[in-house]
């Protein structure tokens, strides 16, 4: 037998491989019985029918709709390409039943390089193809698992599709109550501008990103979270969700914050250490460049070292401690109390005059004078202070120079007699 004595088309009619053709304008001019089994049409329903038609039911490998655009004939008609082995389930209105099939497709141009057809061939797969239970297992994880749509302009929010169990567990939020809104539902006053910010970017940019936010619960309770967020594309590369893996790290969090508020503390006197001074100082006027009217004040213990010398140092200790509760209910919250290290302490009074700083400061340093300080039943004793302060403000040469001129002052207090104020300003200021 010859190969032209063989009938093509009985040959193509038997093949267990479903075989579709179709036009440049992607409707269906022939469609082998095989392809019609699998498609689940009849020759008429089938012929005419294109890509578009809305009966066309395609789920990729995930069982997530898949888009025209990704549909292989449309592909082949993008890129004038072939492409193979494409992972496909078809569905209809007459059953819930998946069939998947092996796709391929490829297209047949003329002699000016255009395509006129487009063959698409494809084999099913396995009957019951099994599927990971993914829903069951993102379900059940311990980490919050949150699923929202890609949003398709720089103005729009991305929508809640999908919560955990862990995300109900955390948040105290039912699914119902958060699909279809915005994950910015969880977010509150003290939460970082700059992390949202971040993320609200990486999303318009279709990219990964990790950031550790702070977030508030149904009722009102804070929790931080380490979220991983990453975009979930499609057969064709589009960027349709993005899942957001997140883990409560709240305990962590607290745990550093008191971490960083003893290394910041004096564990003696309880008031800041010189370290937590400066970070505190930068945050309430700003040291680089200064941005705040403030006065700032250097108090030394006068012969303090005879105090450790005739009551030892645990009395010493005691007496810092007593100085430093006097300090702290004599001056307001807002200002910064600080043991700058051995007698001495540091008060920075921010929105202050030179001349408001001054009487406040000279009225404490005369109350200390005037106050017994028990050191127990039988001791107790009387301590003067002497203090330099200085003032400050968008002018100052920088922070340390008016922490240096402070000092300066107080050094001529204590040559000057002890027990008294001196005040040295600055020259920049004058």
């Amino acid at each position: 037998m010859k190969l032209k004595d063989i009938d093509a088309s009985k040959l193509i009619d038997s093949l267990e491989e479903g075989v579709v053709v179709h036009n440049a304008k992607t409707e269906i001019i022939y469609a082998n019985p095989r392809a019609l089994q699998i498609l689940r049409l009849t020759l008429d329903q089938a012929f005419g029918k294109d890509a578009l038609d809305p009966q066309w039911r395609f789920v990729d490998n995930e069982q997530i709709p898949m888009p025209p655009a990704a549909y292989p004939v449309n592909r082949v008609l993008q890129s004038q390409e072939a492409v193979s082995n494409i992972e496909i389930g078809i569905t209809d209105s007459s059953s819930e039943r998946i069939t998947w099939v092996l796709c391929n497709a490829y297209p047949q141009c003329n002699k000016q390089g255009n395509v006129e057809h487009v063959i698409v061939t494809f084999w099913e797969l396995a009957t019951d193809k099994y599927m990971l239970p993914f829903e069951a297992i993102f379900a059940n994880a311990n980490d919050v698992i949150i699923i929202t749509e890609a949003v398709q302009n720089n103005h729009e929010a991305p929508r809640i599709v999908y919560v955990n169990h862990a995300f109900t567990t955390l948040t105290g939020y039912l699914p119902d109550e958060v699909i279809g809104k915005s994950p910015n539902i969880f977010q509150g006053e003290d939460t970082c501008q700059e992390t949202r910010a971040r993320v609200r970017q990486a999303i318009i940019n279709n990219q990964p990103i990790r950031e550790c936010i702070l977030n508030y619960s149904k009722s009102g309770v804070p929790y931080w979270l380490d979220m991983n967020i990453f975009p979930l594309r499609n057969a064709i590369g589009e960027v349709t969700h993005f899942a957001a893996v997140e883990r409560d790290v709240t305990e962590q969090k607290q745990m550093e914050a008191e971490l960083r508020e003893i290394a910041a503390k004096d564990q003696l006197t309880d008031l800041l250490n010189r370290r937590g001074f400066y970070d505190a100082a930068n945050k309430l006027v700003g040291t680089h460049p200064i941005h705040s009217d403030a006065t700032i004040a250097m108090i030394d213990l006068d012969h303090f070292k005879e105090v450790n010398d005739t009551y030892g140092h645990e009395c010493g200790d005691k007496t810092l401690k007593l100085i430093a509760q006097q300090l702290k209910s004599s001056f307001r919250e807002t200002d910064l109390i600080c043991r700058y290290g051995g007698e001495e302490f540091v008060v920075l009074l921010p929105n202050a005059s030179l001349q408001d700083s001054k009487q406040k400061l000279d009225a404490f340093r005369e109350h200390i004078a005037t106050k017994d300080i028990v050191l127990d039943d039988s001791t107790q004793l009387r301590i003067t202070l002497s203090i330099g302060i200085t003032h400050i403000n968008e002018k100052s040469t920088s922070f340390e120079h008016a922490l240096n001129l402070a000092d300066k002052a107080l050094y001529k207090a204590k040559a000057s007699g002890r027990n008294c104020l001196v005040i040295k300003e600055d020259p920049a200021l004058s």
